[in-house]
């Protein structure tokens, strides 16, 4: 997929503004990706496709759920600062490091989404909220190490969106006799062989 037709998917799903927005929030990537590395060099020239487009069909995968969105490792704003663009409930983005936290505050006030969130902290650190409705995760731990940390910021019905590669099967079945619920999988919409993780009535075994 080039970068206009990745364009083209979201202004078929979704409106100007909101469309305008995730371009900006794009630009500004790019524009702060010369002061710290929020995303991989060589994924630069295809923003849209490579990182807006991978984000957004978590959305797609959300079942028009409308409750608190928690994005784990947020890093530099994928998928959580397209999907915070994308919905308009609130979303929480969590990320440990200090620049990046700053940023991702930066790019919500910038681009007005008040129903934004960031902690400087990683998610076992997190004191105890409603729990979320859904939770995502991109490449950042292990499926044990992700339910571990944030088990305390979710309950049985929390919806979990986790893109994992090429490990998600592998993943799954190591969760045998420590992890249990209800586990699908996707393949991504920008890399075939690429899988996202789809679980849900997530407790310990």
């Amino acid at each position: 997929m080039t970068e206009e037709e990745a364009r083209s998917w979201f202004a078929d799903r979704y409106d100007a503004a909101r469309v305008g927005r995730v371009g900006r929030f794009l630009d500004v990537v790019r524009e702060e990706s010369g002061r710290q590395n929020l995303v991989a060099a060589s994924t630069l020239p295809n923003l849209w496709f490579r990182h807006g487009l991978d984000s957004a069909q978590l959305v797609e995968l959300a079942e028009d759920r409308n409750g608190l969105w928690i994005d784990i490792g947020t890093g530099g704003g994928f998928p959580g600062m397209v999907v915070a663009i994308l919905r308009d409930a609130p979303t929480l983005l969590v990320e440990p490091r200090q620049k990046r936290a700053s940023f991702l505050r930066d790019a919500a006030d910038a681009l007005g989404l008040a129903h934004v969130r960031v902690e400087q902290k990683r998610a076992e650190s997190l004191a105890p909220q409603p729990p979320a409705a859904i939770v995502s995760a991109r490449a950042v731990a292990a499926l044990p190490a992700l339910f571990g940390g944030a088990a305390h910021l979710t309950d049985r019905k929390t919806l979990w969106l986790l893109p994992k590669g090429r490990s998600a099967r592998s993943e799954v079945e190591a969760l045998t006799g420590s992890w249990q619920g209800l586990f699908h999988v996707e393949h991504s919409l920008t890399d075939p062989e690429s899988l996202i993780v789809i679980a849900r009535g997530i407790t310990p075994a």
